[in-house]
């Protein structure tokens, strides 16, 4: 640990010249900002309006109480209201401020299940057995549904099962017995069951 001052707490050509070697300075491009800071993207700012809404009620309640000096706050009362407005952000606040920034992958067209276990999913399958819906539809509604996570190697099991089974009872049969056994392991392979 390095600390060095000087008497009033001023920083002096001197000390500056004597930073640590393990310090290295970065200056950033002006637009890396959101992508080295991203509560900049709306996080902070909403934070600071909230604890002001919340400082001006607290004055406001003061001025009906009578109080003299409305805008004293100590510094308990301070973070007390920092931490209400902090409770008050909610988390599709944050959620949107971070997308905003464009550094996490784009989730929207992605199941909140795992593919193996995703209800629609094995409804559109249960859709193709029963005949309502044909293979090139089954396929192209499962990767809609799936995105990344859909692999036609994890599907082909079943959809391949259905499409040799000899009527929709049996094909449908063959959709409760793969999603049993898919849906009791945690693997995304769909494997024909025992």
């Amino acid at each position: 640990f390095y600390n060095h001052n000087n008497k009033k707490a001023w920083m002096t050509s001197l000390i500056f010249e004597e930073y640590p070697s393990s310090i290295s300075l970065e200056f950033f491009e002006p637009n890396m900002t959101s992508f080295v800071q991203p509560c900049d993207a709306g996080i902070i700012c909403c934070f600071k309006a909230l604890y002001h809404r919340n400082f001006c009620s607290h004055a406001i309640d003061l001025d009906a109480a009578g109080e003299c000096k409305i805008y004293k706050i100590s510094l308990l009362e301070a973070m007390t209201l920092a931490k209400k407005s902090w409770d008050t952000v909610s988390t599709e606040t944050i959620k949107h401020c971070w997308d905003h920034t464009k550094i996490q992958p784009d989730d929207s067209n992605m199941s909140s299940f795992p593919a193996h276990v995703d209800p629609i999913a094995w409804n559109l399958v249960c859709q193709y057995a029963a005949g309502i819906i044909s293979l090139q539809t089954a396929e192209s509604s499962l990767l809609a549904q799936l995105g990344d996570c859909y692999l036609h190697t994890d599907w082909e099991p079943v959809l391949n099962a259905v499409m040799e089974s000899e009527d929709d009872d049996s094909a449908l049969d063959i959709v409760s017995t793969f999603y049993t056994a898919t849906s009791s392991h945690t693997s995304l392979k769909i494997c024909i069951p025992a």
